[in-house]
């Protein structure tokens, strides 16, 4: 679950305006005709999925017949986690990588949802699911990594740390284009001012956090934040070859939370495995993700110059994800 030049100053992008009766509404920077937009004007039309954030329904805007993705917090009332996602998603709003929010909108029971782009491909979670357990093969998963590491160097740059990625939060669609989305438990690491801040990294899904985010009340500053982000995209990067979450045995067994850390922090780090048929540059490419040691890291930079993201033919890689994404819809 989870989500861009625009054409509007980024301090405009979330101004809400107040609309009666009670309801909150928002002009759309998307729409070709920049008409305000409201929940009432939006039809549901399916559901999309859950997850401990959010619904997320495709709906239609009754006047214009476009069709988005909504997303409905349940975290409505607290108004701490609604301002930090929409504070993510202003801040992070500009890449063609990030899934694009046209509005935040406020409901009568003040209730907030997001309006996204409709990525009609799913999530690469159930890109993987539609291809019954089979990994992405590597021409496509190279440019997979482009894009995703190309949303990171962006997102950083504007001083957030996403902190939730994986491959239910990467979104696809049958154009060949995949987004991160998804901010829910984002953080923004600089204030206004440069200020550098700490900020908790103790969220996420376990199955993706770094061996540092289990301490106890975890913090980090900026270069922590954003070394924790690459932990969770060596893990996914790697999920995506294998076709399951390297931390999960083959029968889909969930490990408990206490043997998932036990694993993540005192086991070796996890690897393309010897028997998979793999080039060196993947497996070396895994490996410079997923160092216990932040500080052993590679750095967005690195991973984006490195041979498996750099040496690729970038018309052959987004060729093969296009027709891999396409070809999963037609089964």
């Amino acid at each position: 679950m989870a989500c861009l030049a625009m054409p509007v100053a980024p301090h405009e992008f979330f101004r809400r305006t107040p609309h009666p009766p009670h309801e909150m509404m928002k002009k759309a920077p998307a729409t070709a005709d920049e008409q305000e937009m409201r929940l009432s004007d939006l039809e549901q039309v399916c559901h999309l999925g859950e997850g401990a954030c959010g619904v997320v329904t495709k709906v239609r805007h009754r006047g214009t017949g476009a069709v988005f993705a909504l997303k409905k917090a349940h975290y409505a009332g607290c108004s701490g986690a609604v301002d930090g996602e929409a504070e993510a998603l202003r801040l992070s709003a500009g890449s063609p990588h990030v899934v694009r929010c046209h509005a935040v909108l406020s409901g009568p029971r003040q209730e907030t949802a997001y309006v996204f782009e409709l990525m009609d491909a799913g999530t690469l979670g159930d890109v993987l699911s539609r291809r019954g357990g089979r990994g992405i093969p590597e021409r496509a998963l190279a440019e997979v990594a482009a894009r995703c590491l190309r949303a990171l160097a962006h997102v950083h740059s504007r001083g957030v740390a996403h902190l939730d990625l994986r491959p239910d939060n990467i979104l696809a669609n049958s154009k060949g284009d995949v987004k991160i989305g998804d901010f829910s438990v984002s953080r923004v690491f600089h204030g206004g001012d440069g200020e550098r801040r700490r900020v908790s990294v103790a969220v996420g899904s376990p199955m993706y956090l770094s061996p540092e985010r289990f301490e106890p009340d975890a913090h980090a500053g900026p270069r922590g934040a954003i070394a924790a982000d690459v932990w969770g995209f060596g893990v996914t990067v790697l999920e995506l070859f294998l076709g399951r979450c390297p931390f999960l045995p083959r029968g889909g067994v969930r490990l408990s939370f206490e043997k998932l850390r036990h694993a993540i922090c005192d086991g070796e780090p996890p690897a393309v495995p010897e028997s998979a048929a793999a080039s060196p540059e993947l497996r070396r490419f895994v490996t410079a993700c997923l160092q216990k040691d932040p500080s052993r890291r590679a750095t967005v930079a690195q991973l984006l110059a490195h041979p498996f993201v750099a040496g690729r033919c970038a018309e052959e890689s987004r060729r093969a994800l296009r027709e891999l994404i396409v070809e999963t819809l037609e089964d």
